[in-house]
C-alpha cells in the first residue's frame, strides 16, 4: 500500500501542482502558532490549513512536517489529504485491513468542506542537533527517492530557546538643570566654649582652655577673609548660658560675654566695626539642657529631672526644684556632665561668592566646591561625557554641598540608578520632592529593581508631567514585560 500510495504522490505532484506553486497559490498554508524548547523537550504547535479543492477526486497528497539543517533531517507523522474518490478506496483498504504505511497524524478527507485546519500539535524529545534546524511541511520526505519537484513550505525559520540571561532596561535619565543663584550667599559656622571667671564677662585669652577656642574662631574667620573669591558680609554672635544661678544674672552675663567675645574680634580685626556684628543671647538653654538629659541615660532620677524640665514653672524656680531632687545628687550630676557644654558662643560669618565661569568651575570644584552654585556644577557636569566618572563625581559633589536641596538629590539619584547602587538612590530620593523629574527617577529605580507595574504608573505620571526621557523609558518597560513573558513562556 506504501508503494501505492507514493505512486499517487508522484501523479499528484507531477499532474496537479508543485508544493512550492501551491505556498505560492496559497493552496496549502501554515501558521507557526509555538516551535519552543521546553527543557528536555520540544513542543510543536501549527495549524495547516487545507482548501477543500486541493486534490482532485482520484487524487491525494501527503503534508509532512519536518525539522531540518543542512545535514539532519526528522519526518514528523504526516497529514494524508484524499480527493474523493481516492478516500474511497482508502477507506475499502483500510477495512480490509490492507494499509502498510506509517503512522499518520490526520487524515483529511478533501471535498468534504470548503476549508480544512488540521491543529498540528505534539511534543518530541529534545535532541541537540535540533537547535539550528527549521520547520517546514514538505511533500513525502520518504518516498519518490527523495526528488521532490517543489520547494516545502517554511512553517518556522528557528526553534525558539529559553535565553541565557534576562533582557535588562538601559534607562533614559532626566537630569534636572538647577535655577541659577543670582547671589550665592553663604556662611560659616561654628560653636565656641569659653571660659569667664565667676560673674565675670572679659575675655582672658590664657585662661583655662579659651587659647583653642578663641583659634579656632580666628580660623574660621580668616578662611573668608583670605578667600580672593569672598565678599564677606557680617559676623551673627549669640551667647547662651546655662540654668546655674539666677535667671537675670543669667541674662546680664549672656549679654555681655556675647558683647565681650564682638569686641575681642573687633580688636584682632580692625576692618570690621560694630555695625558688622549682629548680637543675641539666650540667658539659660533650658532646649539645650533638655536634649542632653534625653540622651544620657545615666542622669540620676532621670525621669524627674525631664518632668522638671518640661514643666511650666519660670526658670529660677526649676533651678531650685532640680537642687533639692534627691539631695541634689542629680544636680550636682548635670551640673559637672551637661552644664559646662550650655556655656557657649555660637558664631557664623555670613559672605557672598562671586559667579564663576564653566571653565573657572572645573577647577574650583576640585578644591573649593563651597563656592559653586548648583547651576554652576551642572554646567561643569555637561562639559563631561554623561556617565563618565568626572560627570558622575560633580553629581556626587553637588548633593555634599547641598545635602537637603531636591534637584541635587534628584540627580544624585539618577547618578546612583546608573551605578547600580539602588540604596543610595533609595536615599536620595526621600528629598527629591514630588516634582514629575522626581516621580520619573522613582519610576526609573521601579524598572530595573523589577517593580514594573509601580514603574508603569510612575513613568506615565512623569509623561503626563512634561518629562519627555519617560517614552523611553516606558518602551525599556514594555521589552521588560516581553521578556519576563518569554521566559514565563518556558517554565
Amino acid at each position: 500500500m506504501k508503494k501505492i500510495l507514493n505512486t499517487y504522490i508522484t501523479i499528484v505532484l507531477l499532474a496537479f501542482v508543485s508544493l512550492g506553486a501551491m505556498a505560492q497559490n496559497s493552496s496549502v498554508s501554515v501558521i507557526s502558532n509555538d516551535l519552543r524548547k521546553k527543557g528536555n523537550t520540544l513542543n510543536i504547535d501549527a495549524t495547516i490549513i487545507i482548501p477543500g479543492d486541493v486534490v482532485k477526486s482520484k487524487n491525494y497528497i501527503e503534508l509532512t512536517p519536518v525539522l531540518e539543517t543542512s545535514n539532519q533531517k526528522m519526518g514528523l507523522p504526516s497529514v494524508l489529504v484524499n480527493g474523493k474518490n481516492r478516500q474511497k478506496v482508502y477507506d475499502r483498504l483500510s477495512a480490509l485491513n490492507n494499509l502498510d504505511e506509517e503512522a499518520r497524524f490526520a487524515i483529511v478527507k478533501a471535498a468534504e468542506a470548503p476549508e480544512h485546519r488540521v491543529e498540528y500539535k505534539t511534543t518530541i524529545p529534545w535532541e541537540d542537533w535540533m537547535r539550528d534546524a527549521k520547520f517546514v511541511l514538505a511533500p513525502d520526505l520518504c518516498g519518490c527517492g527523495n526528488e521532490t519537484p517543489g520547494d516545502p513550505i517554511l512553517i518556522a525559520d528557528r526553534i525558539l530557546q529559553k535565553p541565557d540571561k534576562r533582557y535588562e532596561p538601559a534607562p533614559t535619565f532626566a537630569y534636572v538643570n538647577p535655577d541659577v543663584e543670582t547671589r550665592k550667599e553663604r556662611a560659616e559656622v561654628g560653636t565656641a566654649f569659653l571660659d569667664f571667671q565667676v560673674g565675670r564677662y572679659a575675655i582672658l585669652p590664657n585662661f583655662r582652655n579659651n587659647a583653642t577656642e578663641l583659634a579656632k574662631i580666628k580660623s574660621t574667620i580668616e578662611t573668608v577673609i583670605n578667600d580672593e573669591y569672598i565678599t564677606p558680609d557680617g559676623i551673627e554672635l549669640k551667647g547662651f548660658a546655662s540654668p546655674e544661678g539666677s535667671y537675670a544674672s543669667n541674662t546680664t552675663l549672656a549679654k555681655n560675654r556675647t558683647q565681650a567675645l564682638r569686641d575681642y574680634i573687633i580688636g584682632q580685626y580692625r576692618q570690621y566695626k560694630a555695625d558688622f556684628f549682629t548680637l543675641n543671647s539666650e540667658p539659660e538653654d533650658w532646649a539645650g539642657f533638655k536634649a542632653k538629659v534625653e540622651a544620657d541615660q545615666n542622669v540620676p532620677s532621670r525621669s524627674a529631672v525631664l518632668d522638671i524640665i518640661n514643666s511650666s514653672d519660670e526658670a529660677d524656680a526649676k533651678e531650685r526644684k532640680l537642687r533639692a531632687l534627691d539631695g541634689g545628687v542629680p544636680y550636682k550630676y548635670v551640673l559637672a556632665e551637661h552644664f559646662p557644654a550650655l556655656r557657649r558662643t555660637e558664631y557664623k560669618i555670613n559672605y557672598t561668592v562671586r559667579g564663576f565661569s564653566v571653565e573657572e568651575g572645573r577647577e574650583i570644584i576640585k578644591t573649593r566646591p563651597q563656592h559653586l552654585s548648583l547651576n554652576e556644577m551642572f554646567a561643569v557636569a555637561n562639559t563631561y561625557q554623561p556617565g563618565s566618572r568626572e560627570y558622575n563625581e560633580v553629581f556626587d559633589v553637588a548633593v555634599r554641598m547641598f545635602p537637603s536641596d531636591p534637584v541635587a538629590n534628584l540627580n544624585a539619584a539618577n547618578i546612583a540608578i546608573s551605578k547600580k547602587d539602588y540604596a543610595a538612590a533609595k536615599r536620595y530620593l526621600a528629598s527629591a520632592g514630588n516634582s514629575p523629574q522626581a516621580a520619573h527617577a522613582r519610576g526609573v529605580l521601579a524598572l530595573v529593581e523589577g517593580n514594573l507595574n509601580e514603574a508603569e504608573q510612575l513613568l506615565k505620571q512623569a509623561q503626563n508631567g512634561g518629562v519627555r526621557e519617560a517614552a523611553a523609558n516606558l518602551e525599556e518597560l514594555a521589552k521588560k514585560k516581553a521578556d519576563n513573558a518569554l521566559f514565563a513562556s518556558f517554565e
